[in-house]
């Protein structure tokens, strides 16, 4: 038994209708590449040109989705975030491209099989697979002329919605786009001007949101009665010391993570502190601002760990991509020799569960709470250290994740208690998937997937206990 179950000032502490499951993502879990009308995403392309592990099968859900359907139902979910393949619905990416009824189809049989099993899908719109036509046509987000991508996007997310809207009431328009901006930098775009494309990928990208969720506001939310926003993701980051440098540098960091792309569409502002270290940063019109600001139902949030700013900002070419994106602050993990918490897959993350507690204080007092959003943890989860090479016995007991779940949901309780809204969580990640560039090594699923012995799914002990966390803290409605 977890010991949060243990803790008698937890039970029900969450409401009837909290929201728990787990998260995917269409090139991460998919497979099916080339199948049934599908063309290459911008990632196809660049993993197989860098000779990097792929996502032509992943884990095979284009075939099993029934097998992830049945999962789910097993370990108790009433939710599941999911992607759409932009790929697979509109293969050419364009607003005046043709639908792929076939590609419609198989997330149209997924979406029916999740309700038939009461659980509410979660649908993200863009989880980082743009269509590879659309990259070489405008560059994708890094498009000079912005309305060709906005133009694009919203017109695919018209047809997800016309498509999918009776029946799917939760949209998340874009996931991570900070880290997309990272990711289109140092992995999709071999030359990059770092002084101005990540600057526009940011833009364009809100930009998309802003229109998308105008649309979904004006066209479909009256009669479907939906909810539409954004999932953001940052890792806390706390100073080293009591000195000026270390709170300057980490208040930069999470400027960077969350003001950049979450304060404009919350406080109709750009950060003073971003403008400060980068003039560059473009402005929104008035016409823009008024769709940019209050464009989220709700704070869609993923976070898995917490480092310390030791007050130190380096250049580019000193730190890795990541780092130098975090507004060059330099992030470390240990302190006087002393981890800031358990090490997980080469240090992604590390087990903080108070840093969590502190960004949800942080995501509460600046922009969910004098906006009366509810927070839903959209993704969060643990890698074990080489969980890969372990034997199965030992993946099944995955002590070390299970350790990360209690904490963590225990100071989301802790937290709802104390008058955070938390509205939901959706642990990340339902299968050991393909984690990008980064391969199948890291292993943040709750079930673990044997590829070579087709794909067959076996669940952790994490999936368990769980199960029985959330048996404890919510409020059953009998």
């Amino acid at each position: 038994m977890p010991p949060l179950c243990e803790n008698p000032d937890l039970k029900g502490v969450l409401p009837p209708d909290f929201v728990q499951g787990y998260a995917s993502a269409s090139y991460q879990i998919e497979g099916g590449h080339d199948t049934d009308g599908r063309l290459p995403s911008v990632w196809d392309i660049t993993l197989r040109a860098q000779g990097l592990e792929t996502g032509d099968e992943a884990v095979d859900s284009y075939h099993l989705w029934r097998e992830d359907v049945r999962l789910l139902k097993e370990y108790g979910c009433n939710a599941y975030r999911f992607s759409v393949s932009w790929s697979r619905v509109r293969p050419l990416g364009g607003k005046d491209d043709p639908v792929n009824e076939k590609g419609i189809g198989y997330y149209n049989n997924l979406i029916d099989a999740l309700l038939e099993a009461n659980i509410t899908p979660y649908i993200t719109l863009f989880h980082w697979d743009l269509p590879q036509p659309l990259q070489d046509r405008y560059k994708g987000f890094r498009a000079a002329n912005k309305a060709a991508i906005i133009e694009d996007f919203v017109s695919y997310a018209e047809l997800l919605f016309e498509r999918f809207g009776d029946r799917v009431k939760n949209w998340i328009t874009l996931n991570e786009p900070f880290v997309y901006v990272i990711l289109d930098a140092v992995v999709l775009n071999s030359e990059c001007d770092f002084d101005n494309d990540p600057f526009t990928v940011a833009h364009n990208q809100i930009l998309v949101h802003a229109h998308t969720v105008d649309l979904y506001r004006r066209k479909f939310q009256p009669t479907q009665g939906g909810r539409i926003g954004i999932t953001l993701n940052i890792d806390w980051v706390v100073p080293i010391d009591e000195s000026q440098e270390a709170k300057d540098a980490a208040d930069l960091a999470v400027a960077m993570a969350l003001g950049w792309v979450g304060g404009e569409r919350v406080k109709g502002e750009l950060s003073s502190i971003l403008k400060k270290r980068y003039p560059q940063l473009p402005d929104f019109t008035p016409d823009e601002w008024k769709i940019v600001k209050g464009s989220s139902d709700f704070f869609g949030l993923n976070h898995y760990g917490t480092k310390w700013a030791t007050g130190k900002i380096v250049e580019r070419g000193q730190v890795s991509g990541f780092q130098f994106f975090g507004a060059g602050v330099e992030q470390v993990a240990e302190k006087d020799g002393v981890p800031i918490g358990r090490r997980g897959h080469n240090g992604h993350p590390y087990t903080v569960p108070w840093g969590f507690r502190q960004l949800l204080n942080h995501v509460h007092k600046q922009y969910a709470g004098p906006n009366g959003l509810g927070i839903i943890i959209t993704e969060n989860g643990f890698a074990i250290q080489d969980e890969a090479d372990r034997t199965l016995e030992q993946i099944v007991d995955d002590k070390e994740r299970q350790e990360y779940y209690d904490l963590y949901i225990t100071e989301l309780c802790q937290a709802h208690k104390e008058g955070i809204k938390m509205e939901g969580y959706l642990g990340w990640s339902l299968l050991d998937n393909l984690e990008w560039n980064q391969g199948y090594a890291p292993r943040f699923g709750v079930t673990h997937v044997d590829r070579a012995n087709g794909f067959k799914r076996t669940p952790k002990d994490s999936t368990k206990v769980l199960k029985a966390i959330w048996q404890h803290t919510i409020k059953s409605d009998k």
